[in-house]
């Protein structure tokens, strides 16, 4: 029989061990639940994340020399993976619940830029089988066509500034602090907007296609004249004011429950998806916007993606792209 999630935690929970775990380790847990906080996550969630996280930085502590949990390999996860299975014996379902709280947390510290952290390795590291569990942080990737489709239907809703958000975060590839950071000014005088800082204090301005433009247009005039800098507002007339940080977060979140909608299938998204997004499409030639020489969608190298996206190593661009290796050799041997 499977033991009770409280048994487990109390088997491998050490307070006296909790005291010796690295400061680093700990503050990324506070910063990621304080995230999940302003996020409206469930009481009962964040406290199953909590524990769920003690117990993986107990293991860092007693096998791994208590280092920072970003400067864990593929190897170190996938010990720990079997550590849970065969040493501890947890069921399936409870290792790979552990596996996604992990993956969770090195999903926020990589989208924030208060970290100097850009590859997810704890991704790469597959679920055992049968009972895989798929927390909101797993990669969700967007088509195109799902991109353009969701676009259309935010204008008709008269949602231009929300359409504008998602355009701006797709042409661009943009972290949502980069996106953050935009500003009205200038934006219909090219197809850059103003310099954002991005991680590590890269200073680059996002860029954005003609038909964006377009739209931003469209939204400025609706918006109206205002004193606020801010590409992104809330409230009217004398009520408007610069949205928070977190509330690019929810707009974001709110258009997957518009997609799930047209799709009528229940669709999760997130702003780090957009960017996820992007490199794929990029990758992918899905862009119908972009055309090569013979009129075809554009298909772009891992090189030239990873300088659009601000990656230093082409291995972590690569790591947000979907993995095709399968279809790939299917290809070469005419496999279905």
């Amino acid at each position: 029989m499977t033991e009770k999630r409280g048994r487990v935690y109390n088997r491998i929970f050490s307070e006296d061990e909790w005291k010796l775990v690295k400061e680093d380790n700990k503050l990324m847990i506070e910063d990621f639940l304080e995230e999940y906080r302003q996020r409206k996550i469930k009481d009962s969630t964040i406290k199953q994340y909590y524990n769920d996280l003690r117990i993986v930085m107990i293991y860092i502590y007693r096998k791994l020399g208590n280092k920072p949990i970003t400067e864990l390999n593929k190897k170190d996860f996938r010990r720990f993976s079997l550590y849970l299975s065969e040493t501890l014996q947890v069921s399936n379902a409870r290792a790979n619940r552990l596996m996604s709280a992990v993956r969770s947390l090195l999903t926020y510290i990589e989208d924030d830029d208060d970290y100097d952290y850009d590859n997810n390795i704890a991704k790469k590291v597959r679920g055992l089988p049968k009972e895989a569990v798929r927390t909101n942080e797993d990669d969700f990737f967007l088509t195109f066509d799902q991109v353009m489709r969701l676009r259309e239907e935010l204008i008709k809703r008269d949602r231009l500034q929300d359409a504008v958000l998602l355009m701006i975060m797709f042409d661009s590839a943009a972290r949502r602090n980069e996106a953050y950071q935009i500003q009205k000014h200038g934006l219909l005088e090219g197809n850059r907007t103003n310099v954002v800082i991005g991680k590590r204090g890269k200073q680059y301005a996002p860029v954005y296609f003609n038909d964006t433009k377009d739209l931003i247009a469209k939204y400025l005039e609706q918006r109206g004249e205002d004193n606020i800098d801010s590409l992104w507002i809330v409230g009217k007339g004398e009520n408007k004011r610069p949205v928070t940080y977190s509330a690019l977060y929810d707009r974001v979140v709110s258009m997957s429950k518009v997609l799930s909608e047209i799709e009528g299938r229940q669709i999760a998204f997130f702003p780090h998806s957009l960017r996820h997004s992007r490199i794929e499409c990029l990758l992918q030639a899905e862009d119908t916007r972009i055309l090569d020489e013979n009129g075809n969608p554009k298909k772009f190298s891992l090189e030239e993606v990873q300088l659009f996206v601000n990656h230093s190593d082409p291995k972590t661009t690569q790591s947000y792209a979907k993995d095709h290796t399968n279809e790939i050799v299917n290809g070469m041997f005419g496999f279905m």
